[in-house]
């Protein structure tokens, strides 16, 4: 395996050597930034490297807190729920939330971490197509009894795919169903997608004129809002998991999920840092300007080589181009012109033969995205 020698930026030391990085999820660059670091480092020298409890403990500190803020701040929610990973979102929110379901239909190919947490829910789990918000009426025919307590749970982005989740289409089943509601794990959509980058449920609404709530009393119902969970360790710069929503939604989730009681609070510095990185994003929305920007540049390039990229701001690129040994060769022949892009052999979402998975960020340059389409004419 690759060793990341650095912090993952534009160039990344791997394996000894500089190389430009077109793979993981720091798609606005924050993980390497300055001052998020030396958050982390004031952080560590004030409050230790952790409370060693949970969080319903004494594992509170001014640190768990000021994310919250900032998070809530981010959203335009009354409060949030911080916890130490961004993987359990699902969890946390089936725990407490999904109790009054009792069937999950789960897109197909959704994030391990989505199935983990319809498994939480002890309901009969039905999966639908990928995307195909018809197979998901004809689930909701097939073993849906009218107005009975369903949940649909997807990612908001696919994690290799990069495609987005055609959530006004589900929404409009669940409504056509009634009783229903859908749950978006907003991983990869937080951050990069909507006006102010609040992820995938923003995105559809300004498509479609109509804000959709998150976390808010509608849920319940249907068309009116949806769960949401997200993660802070990839767009938005940290680590960790959030939700955001009312105070009073909040607090059931926090009483409702073993997440906040049993769990220890996530460590001083990485909340310290976390902190500060959302500060930078609420303050620089430049950074997901120039994300896009980029994101347009080197998707254009590559449809001008012949490849079919999708035309939406999500800077995940998905290539399946022959088999796995030709996408591993591929891989090989760009690692050897100190460009990293990573080949995903068996992930969610992905076919027997794997994908070529590349990530553009905020911090590449248009040199940059330049020299990676030219080495990929070079090789494919």
């Amino acid at each position: 395996m690759p060793i990341m020698q650095s912090a993952p930026g534009a160039r990344t030391v791997i394996d000894g050597r500089s190389r430009l990085y077109f793979a993981g999820t720091s798609y606005l660059g924050l993980h390497g930034d300055e001052r998020v670091i030396e958050a982390a480092c004031d952080a560590a020298r004030r409050y230790g490297i952790h409370t060693a409890t949970s969080r319903a403990g004494f594992g509170e500190n001014p640190l768990t807190l000021a994310v919250e803020q900032a998070a809530a701040r981010f959203f335009q929610a009354e409060d949030a729920f911080y916890f130490v990973t961004g993987y359990a979102g699902s969890m946390a929110l089936m725990q407490s939330a999904g109790r009054m379901f009792s069937l999950v239909l789960v897109d197909s190919l959704a994030h391990f971490s989505v199935n983990d947490g319809a498994l939480m829910m002890r309901a009969p789990v039905v999966p639908f197509l990928h995307g195909d918000a018809d197979h998901l009426r004809d689930m909701f025919k097939q073993h849906a009894k009218p107005g009975q307590p369903v949940m649909v749970l997807c990612d908001g982005v696919s994690p290799v795919l990069g495609d987005i989740a055609p959530v006004h289409d589900y929404l409009e089943v669940i409504g056509e169903q009634g009783g229903a509601t859908l749950c978006v794990d907003d991983a990869h959509g937080v951050g990069v997608l909507g006006v102010n980058g609040r992820g995938t449920l923003e995105h559809a609404g300004n498509l479609a004129g109509k804000p959709i709530a998150i976390n808010g009393s509608g849920w319940r119902e249907g068309m009116e809002g949806s769960l949401l969970c997200a993660t802070l360790s990839k767009a938005m710069g940290g680590f960790g998991g959030i939700i955001p929503g009312p105070s009073s939604f909040i607090s059931e989730v926090k009483a409702g999920t073993h997440w906040f009681n049993g769990a220890s609070a996530p460590p001083a510095p990485i909340a310290g840092a976390t902190a500060k990185a959302l500060e930078i994003l609420i303050n620089e929305p430049q950074l997901r300007q120039k994300l896009h920007a980029n994101v347009s540049r080197l998707k254009a390039g590559l449809r001008s080589m012949g490849h079919a990229v999708q035309d939406t701001p999500v800077p995940i690129i998905c290539l399946e181009l022959g088999d796995a040994a030709n996408m591993r060769r591929i891989q090989q022949a760009l690692m050897e012109r100190d460009i990293a892009i990573a080949y995903a052999s068996s992930y969610s979402g992905v076919g027997p033969q794997g994908a070529l998975r590349i990530a553009v960020c905020a911090a590449h340059t248009d040199a940059m995205i330049d020299q990676l389409l030219a080495a990929l004419r070079e090789t494919c």
